[in-house]
């Protein structure tokens, strides 16, 4: 109890009033401690999607070592196959990721991601009708998700990147847009769209959604060769200096790399 004037006795409060804090209130109590929270262990579903981070980024040493333990998973884990099979295919080891995905996609028969994924290694490995193929079957699963779940904003964005695939850029835009609005415009989102207006050589489009994949994430490698190629076909051979100067140095692997240097070359001359 904090003692007032009323309570004191005359003669002691000029004591009171010039006495030290400390000695004017009472001792505070100890703060209880509060309980300890030890948060949950990544799943290997949580710490593949982290090497498809690492993925985006054309980090392929940094993610083989995150995968590394999680290989055997790979036939029952289709998060897993998906970012070991993306790995492989940067390592330029496109039958292994075919194989690896192609298993997966057996065991997870309705998951449409991994049809998307094995037409993306096939496109590098240059076998163009298999990854046609491959894409037409992720476009397929996407819809049977999106009958029974319209909702699903995964789902629309795989249908959406599988059309871009398939030259239905009007088609994928609608599915990418509705994703967008449905996911609030993740970076895979805005760079799927931004990547299918510049197939479509709408490249000032292009250029405003790569912009904005961007500024959420710098990781997304691709984001900046696509909006070099599109300034530079609007005349801004300045910032398409500057894009292709970030991809080389953020993604030296990547195949696209090759053709960026070609091109700052050709720019310095």
């Amino acid at each position: 109890m904090f003692l007032t004037p009323r309570t004191i006795p005359a003669t002691a409060l000029a004591l009171f009033l010039f006495a030290p804090p400390v000695l004017a209130q009472e001792a505070a109590p100890a703060p209880t401690p509060g309980p300890t929270v030890t948060p949950a262990p990544a799943t290997p579903s949580d710490i593949a999607r982290g090497a498809g981070k690492k993925l985006d980024a054309f980090q392929a040493k940094e993610a083989r070592a995150v995968l590394e333990p999680l290989v055997p998973q790979a036939a029952a884990n289709a998060d897993v196959a998906i970012a070991l099979g993306r790995l492989l295919e940067q390592e330029k080891k496109y039958d292994e990721s075919a194989g690896v995905l192609r298993k997966a996609a057996g065991a997870a028969p309705a998951d449409a991601r991994i049809p998307l994924w094995l037409g993306e290694t096939l496109l590098r490995a240059r076998k163009t009708a298999d990854a046609d193929a491959s894409f037409r079957k992720a476009a397929e699963l996407a819809a049977q998700a999106l009958a029974a779940r319209p909702d699903d904003a995964g789902a629309l964005l795989v249908q959406g990147s599988a059309l871009s695939r398939l030259r239905r850029f009007d088609e994928a835009m609608v599915a990418l847009g509705k994703a967008r609005d449905l996911d609030g415009g993740r970076p895979e989102t805005l760079y799927q769209m931004g990547a299918t207006r510049a197939f479509q050589q709408k490249w000032t489009d292009a250029v405003s959604l790569l912009s904005q994949t961007l500024e959420k994430d710098t990781g997304m490698a691709l984001a900046y060769y696509y909006r070099a190629l599109s300034q530079e076909k609007l005349g801004r051979k300045d910032l398409m200096v500057v894009d292709l100067d970030r991809f080389v140095k953020v993604a030296p692997t990547a195949p696209e790399a090759e053709r960026a240097r070609a091109l700052l070359a050709a720019a310095s001359r």
